[in-house]
């Protein structure tokens, strides 16, 4: 209803319409002096509204720009900056000779490069525009599939084994891409049977171990082996078994009884000797800060590199010995000589009651390895007591992968085994001197 009033002072008639009007672009069924009298009030109303035509049209509602993709923000003070490569230990590792400053625009392309070489190149970059139609036009599920480990069965293939003979007192390094396993150099150590050999947290050195008073580094830059000397006085301890932390700031060996000897992983130089309270078959740093080690009697240590004192005591349940421990995100394994494997939850180990997850008891005899992979999906089980005793134990669905290794798989008198950086591969090695290789399939990235 409109109304249209005058001041008390006026004695002009009041026009009160008796019909009731809708708003609409459409006039022309209004009448002339109800339309003259709505734009005196309001103003022309059509100048607010668009016309649309009630006809249906062929034109979309909205258009996709399927141009070249450009960066949503670009700054060019960045691209032009100068960065020292050798104020922190994450970028050193992307220096190439004596180079140590670069560009922002070079940094940028030295880390796409060194992406795609470790995770390959993303499959939604390479989709083509057929399937972004396809998505576009789609109201079904747009979510990838999960990448978590399902539970059951797992895709194993074998691939090339890495070496042809058997070679103990030798280093060798291959190129792994499971069809070829370039063989690229070999050094060999005088009167020093390796019996154990590890990577260093920025894959520069190569640490080796031996029943000897003396260790080796070897850079894998100049390929030369330096000969590093143990505690002094101390000819006794040897060097056969160690630990690299995460950080790769430390070294810890476990030597003589109960001593367990921390060294600086940069100058190899003593650092701190603490003694557990029996001899000590394994360790492992869980922490940046805390290192675990366990032996003889099932008792395990837990200590604080600050103050190296004990934060935690507890006793591995069911265990006489512990032979072997590993540690992921959320778990840790620790095997002993009866073959049973307790898989615990992190947090629950500073408990001095602590009680495990899952018992692994596929195995009979003494455990030798505990290894997880990148992720913690996967923990992988194993004694040299007797032949094919391996196991894959899901750590999702806490259960062993049940279709590998099969009785026709030839692990043989397993000895070591490890994961690829991005679980790709597991390599086994035996008795025998060879190194079997093994695809996994599920982990696309090497």
């Amino acid at each position: 209803m409109l109304r249209r009033g005058v001041s008390s002072g006026s004695k002009k008639k009041v026009i009160i319409p008796t019909e009731t009007y809708s708003i609409s672009s459409a006039q022309q069924d209004a009448p002339p002096d109800t339309e003259q009298l709505e734009n005196e009030l309001f103003g022309d109303i059509e100048q607010h509204f668009v016309k649309t035509s009630t006809k249906p049209s062929d034109e979309p509602l909205f258009v996709i720009d399927r141009g070249s993709k450009r960066p949503v923000w670009s700054d060019d003070e960045e691209q032009e900056c100068e960065i020292s490569l050798g104020e922190k230990k994450i970028t050193k590792k992307l220096r190439t000779g004596e180079q140590d400053t670069i560009t922002g625009k070079q940094l940028e392309d030295k880390l796409r490069s060194q992406f795609k070489k470790i995770h390959g190149t993303p499959a939604w970059t390479t989709r083509d525009k057929t399937s972004q139609s396809s998505i576009l036009a789609s109201t079904g599920q747009m979510t990838q599939p999960s990448r978590f480990l399902p539970s059951g069965k797992l895709s194993v293939t074998r691939c090339k084994n890495l070496n042809s003979r058997k070679s103990a007192k030798s280093l060798d390094l291959f190129e792994v891409d499971g069809e070829n396993n370039k063989h690229l150099h070999r050094h060999h150590f005088v009167n020093f049977p390796i019996d154990c050999a590890k990577f260093t947290a920025d894959g520069n050195e190569v640490i080796l171990g031996s029943k000897r008073p003396h260790f080796f580094t070897f850079d894998l830059h100049k390929c030369t082996a330096i000969k590093m000397a143990g505690i002094r006085n101390r000819p006794e301890i040897h060097y056969k078994n160690f630990e690299l932390s995460k950080d790769g700031e430390y070294l810890g060996f476990q030597g003589h009884e109960g001593l367990f000897s921390v060294f600086s992983a940069k100058d190899k130089q003593l650092v701190k000797c603490i003694n557990h309270r029996t001899r000590i078959n394994c360790s492992s740093f869980l922490t940046d800060n805390i290192i675990l080690t366990a032996g003889q009697g099932g008792f395990c240590s837990l200590w604080d590199m600050r103050t190296w004192k004990t934060i935690s005591d507890f006793q591995d349940e069911g265990a006489l010995h512990i032979t072997s421990v590993d540690h992921s995100s959320r778990h840790i394994a620790i095997g002993s000589d009866s073959g049973v494997v307790n898989l615990y939850q992190k947090d629950d180990i500073y408990k001095s009651s602590s009680k495990p997850l899952r018992a692994i008891m596929n195995l009979t005899t003494e455990i030798d390895n505990t290894v997880f992979n990148s992720s913690g999906e996967l923990l992988a089980i194993s004694s040299k007591d007797l032949k094919h005793s391996l196991r894959l134990f899901n750590t999702n669905s806490l259960q062993c992968v049940p279709n590998w290794p099969t009785s026709n798989t030839p692990l043989a008198h397993v000895t070591s085994l490890h994961f690829s950086p991005n679980s790709g591969y597991i390599g086994v090695g035996n008795t025998k001197g060879k190194a079997l290789l093994y695809r996994l399939t599920h982990f696309h990235s090497f």
